[in-house]
């Protein structure tokens, strides 16, 4: 009943208006069309005068007719409605049907006591057809029946940068609808460690499987945040193509407060300062030895390097400055021009009331570097040997 009112209804907003453009033949079968619709009808007079000033109405009356004789459940014809005629003036409804129809109804907790021991659960709605997806250990997942049989298993690979990733922390795990396809998707979030973030968007009935990464360095987290990672996405690079899937994923990046994109020059830098300091752990302590770190020539550090004023040596000239919230000092080789860290730590915040490195200079032998600090009047000294890496204290 619902649908023949709506068909009359149609019907009545399409009875022909005078048009003496059009011929007498064109406008005759516009009337019949609209007098007695049916979806073969229409598909008649648009072949035949595809450019007529009726054209738009008989368009949306089969549109109509297609669109209303859909059963409300029926999940793949809406799709196939929803990707045959994109353009159609009741793509909304049909949007909003097949959101409806991806919208599952299992709740978390119900989620979790199917699965049974996991990480995590969910409810996951496929074209009406309810399940559970449980994700265990190493990014498998589990797909069982709302009565918890098991319907298959699926396994998605860890993305890593590192050979040896960090410890798995698992961030966010449900389902979306991306808008440029409709598909009901899982969508993972996970750390590596502390220094690698990862988001998957997955088809798993397709077994498709499309990840971004996020990584740098870990920085304190603010209030409301798990973590914090200042640095770069692989999948950020400008120019470079991506899949409507992995786009989506680095807009969620751009949004997300946790991630601070830094530029690769500071990215470098900071994988520098990193390095020397798991390399000197005790530099500070009661270390003899030192290894230095030569620098990529496109971080900032070298950059700076370049620009700051230098103690000439031997071999090569020293410099001192801070940088991304470090006292560094560098040496730049007189043949080559790379450039090497050789100390680093913290930068002094109180100079009033803290020991700080004020200048270094060399001996007359050109290789041995002097590193002058001052706590009040008070003052110390360290002493690198250059040539073999190797460090001296004195007061």
């Amino acid at each position: 009943m619902r649908k023949s009112i709506l068909t009359a209804l149609i019907c009545l907003a399409l009875l022909p208006a005078a048009a003496a453009a059009q011929s007498k033949a064109e406008t005759n079968m516009y009337g019949r069309t609209v007098k007695k619709p049916t979806l073969k009808a229409a598909e008649r007079f648009l072949k035949k005068y595809p450019e007529s000033v009726y054209a738009p109405k008989v368009l949306r009356l089969r549109d109509s007719l297609v669109f209303f004789a859909i059963d409300y459940d029926d999940a793949e014809g809406m799709r196939n409605y929803y990707n045959t005629y994109p353009d159609s003036p009741f793509i909304d409804l049909a949007t909003d049907r097949i959101m409806e129809h991806n919208a599952t109804q299992i709740d978390h907790e119900e989620a979790l006591q199917i699965a049974g021991k996991c990480l995590d659960a969910i409810g996951f709605k496929v074209d009406n057809v309810e399940h559970v997806v449980a994700l265990d250990e190493g990014l498998s997942l589990r797909f069982l029946s709302p009565s918890g049989e098991l319907e298959m298993t699926r396994s998605i690979p860890v993305y890593s940068l590192s050979d040896t990733p960090g410890a798995f922390t698992l961030v966010k795990f449900f389902d979306v609808l991306p808008s440029f396809n409709l598909r009901n998707y899982l969508y993972i979030g996970y750390l590596n460690g502390d220094s690698e973030y990862v988001e998957v968007l997955y088809l798993p009935y397709e077994d498709i499987v499309n990840q971004a990464m996020f990584y740098g360095n870990p920085v304190k987290p603010s209030e409301g945040e798990d973590f914090r990672i200042e640095g770069q996405s692989p999948e950020m690079i400008e120019g470079l193509a991506l899949s409507p899937e992995t786009a989506w994923i680095v807009e969620e990046f751009k949004a997300n407060s946790s991630l601070q994109q830094i530029s690769k020059a500071d990215l470098l830098t900071d994988t520098a300062i990193k390095w020397w300091l798991e390399k000197n752990p005790k530099a500070q302590g009661g270390a003899s030895r030192l290894h230095f770190g030569q620098l990529d020539p496109e971080s900032s550090i070298a950059a700076a390097c370049r620009k700051a004023p230098k103690e000439k040596g031997r071999s090569s000239n020293a410099a001192v400055f801070d940088i991304r919230g470090y006292t560094v000092i560098c040496t730049v080789s007189k043949s080559t021009g790379d450039c090497t860290l050789v100390w680093c730590e913290p930068a002094c915040r109180n100079k009033k009331a803290h020991k700080y490195l004020s200048s270094v200079y060399f001996d007359s032998d050109g290789t041995t570097l002097n590193l002058f600090y001052y706590v009040g009047r008070s003052i110390s000294k360290l002493k690198i040997l250059l040539p073999s890496q190797t460090l001296r204290r004195s007061n």
